[in-house]
């Protein structure tokens, strides 16, 4: 009886540990259009948020897996992952500011050399043709310039200090609220 019940209890316990490998969120389908349900937390390699998503629309289950090229976006705890052509291939990128600048994240795949985790970060405004990769770790100002130079007051704030990358976060999302 006693083995019964510890076998119930382990089971159990390894059925509420899935579950909580998933978070409510939601995907953007090829059409636009916006699924509600949970999408997989990859706890083991963070990394794989850049690359697929793991969707389902209800406990329990595994899920379906989607590629960027087939979907649009998705999104759970506060995060938004847009799908976004890089080079020759496709990849999800954290959306880090949204508005007329847009400004993602994308850690690429430690199949690609990253073994270090390290992100890098691209500008976008207008379409995607001008993605721009931004260097946060050098000549911040005079890259950023060129998506500020119609806000002429902001391009003299930036001028009397140095811009880190959460300066650079705050004055994205300040240029945007401002130029709608």
């Amino acid at each position: 009886m006693k083995i019964t019940l510890l076998l119930f209890f382990l089971s159990f316990g390894l059925f509420v540990h899935s579950q909580n490998d998933f978070a409510k969120g939601y995907i953007i389908g090829p059409k636009n259009d916006t699924t509600q349900g949970e999408v997989k937390l990859f706890t083991k390699n963070e990394l794989d948020h850049y690359v697929k998503v793991m969707f389902r629309l209800k406990a329990p289950g595994a899920g379906k897996q989607y590629l960027p090229q087939k979907i649009h976006g998705y999104g759970f705890d506060g995060k938004d992952y847009m799908s976004i052509k890089y080079y020759d291939m496709w990849v999800f990128m954290q959306v880090v500011c949204r508005g007329k600048i847009m400004f993602y994240e994308y850690k690429a795949p430690v199949a690609m050399g990253n073994d270090k985790m390290e992100s890098m970060y691209f500008i976008i405004k207008g379409g995607l043709d001008e993605m721009t990769q931004i260097m946060t770790e050098s000549k911040v100002k005079k890259q950023i310039k060129p998506f500020i130079n119609d806000d002429k007051e902001l391009l003299k704030e930036i001028e009397k200090e140095d811009l880190d990358y959460n300066k650079l976060v705050q004055l994205i999302e300040r240029y945007n609220e401002r130029n709608p």
